[in-house]
């Protein structure tokens, strides 16, 4: 088989034109899951999916798939990510996942090439956590629960009510589990971090995304009149509650993870009255469950100490990796002459949820300053095309290999 490339020009067209959709007037990208623009934004992702001449199948979730057939009854390939985004995102985050596997396509259509294996390009539905986060994913790997339906999305609206309003029936979303067999899974990611830009390196292998681990702090004292409470009869919750917002640090510091006190809700939230009330979360994430089961046992106890309710209320564990799907794209790189590296995923990706149901992989790209989730994300055009050339190169090799 000749060399096949990736159409560098269609794939940045692409990436151009799905952008518009859903642009916002602060420079970015707003297609929050199941609402009308991330549904427009699916749509169109499913046309060109039909103009490549793929069968286009969508689940209970509202996961879209576009096969394009193999030449023996195998287990699909399947290459992809998620096209929603967070409010005022970027243009790369998911899109540029699922963008290069229709390049993917592109280039083994206009060769006229069926490989041994069909291939499968996935658009994710909710992989952000404005509604619980890798939902579609969790949805196809059977990882979700009926009382998940009823969590609060980023309105506070449940996540049934997002479903039902954009056209799904939550009851079927939850057993949307894939039945077909996958023979691997292969994600195209922006890094969203900086270690690859930092480092002059254009490919980052992923050898496992880290376990999450999420919590809410609740913190009471006494709402009372904020000029006539003396300082030594007062019971401040958002003073209860600091020492614990710093442990979060200090206990991520001491045991090599990450943590963030991501959001706090002090009642009654005015200046002139005692707050009552806190309610806090956080979260640590890292690559070792041991490591987390004693960073949480740590913040249990500093919550105790304040006089706070520490409670979890989401855990993700750690993924590793396929090491021979790692070692096949290391190979890619090196006939491409691309340098790499091997490192982990600090974010949540749709792949740590498929693999429960194949072996997996990620591609790393760099994210310019490291930033993601807003306007400024960008990855220069080039290295989108290495990715994806990468992600080409290593269907092609998988195919006689698995």
């Amino acid at each position: 088989m000749a060399k096949l490339q990736i159409d560098s020009e269609l794939l940045l067209h692409d990436l151009e034109a799905l952008a518009s959709i859903g642009a916002d007037p602060l420079g970015g990208i707003t297609r929050i899951a199941y609402s009308p623009t991330d549904l427009l934004g699916r749509a169109w992702v499913a046309q060109q999916m039909r103009s490549l001449q793929l069968h286009v199948i969508g689940d209970a979730a509202g996961n879209t798939l576009g096969q394009y057939a193999g030449t023996q009854p195998l287990g699909a390939i399947m290459i992809g990510s998620h096209t929603d985004t967070v409010a005022h995102g970027g243009r790369f985050d998911g899109t540029l996942g699922v963008l290069a596997g229709l390049a993917c396509i592109r280039a083994l259509r206009d060769a006229g090439i069926h490989l041994r294996h069909p291939i499968e390009v996935v658009n994710f539905a909710a992989e952000e956590a404005t509604v619980l986060g890798t939902f579609g994913s969790s949805a196809m790997a059977g990882q979700l629960h009926a009382d998940d339906l009823n969590k609060p999305a980023y309105d506070g609206q449940s996540i049934a009510a997002h479903l039902l309003a954009a056209g799904f029936d939550p009851a079927q979303a939850i057993l949307a589990r894939r039945s077909d067999p996958i023979a691997a899974y292969l994600e195209l990611h922006i890094e969203q971090g900086d270690v690859l830009e930092a480092d002059g390196t254009p490919i980052g292998l992923v050898e496992g995304i880290v376990g999450i681990r999420r919590y809410r702090a609740i913190y009471t004292g006494q709402a009372n009149h904020a000029g006539t409470t003396q300082m030594a009869r007062r019971h401040d919750a958002l003073i209860a509650a600091a020492p614990f917002i710093l442990a979060v640090r200090e206990v991520a510091l001491m045991y090599g993870l990450v943590g963030t006190t991501g959001t706090l809700t002090v009642q009654p939230n005015v200046p002139n009255v005692i707050p009552g009330r806190v309610e806090l979360s956080c979260e640590i994430r890292g690559m070792d469950d041991r490591i987390l089961d004693q960073a949480e046992a740590d913040l249990y106890q500093h919550a105790q100490a304040t006089g706070g309710v520490l409670d979890l209320i989401a855990r993700k564990p750690p993924v590793a990796s396929d090491p021979m799907l790692l070692d096949v794209l290391a190979s890619c790189c090196e006939q491409l002459q691309v340098r790499y590296r091997r490192m982990p995923s600090g974010a949540g990706h749709d792949a740590m949820c498929m693999a429960a149901l194949a072996p997996q992989a990620m591609i790393f790209v760099p994210s310019r300053a490291g930033i993601s989730h807003a306007p400024d994300e960008y990855t220069e055009p080039q290295e989108c095309v290495q990715g994806a050339q990468l992600l080409l190169d290593a269907i092609i090799a998988l195919d006689t290999i698995l």
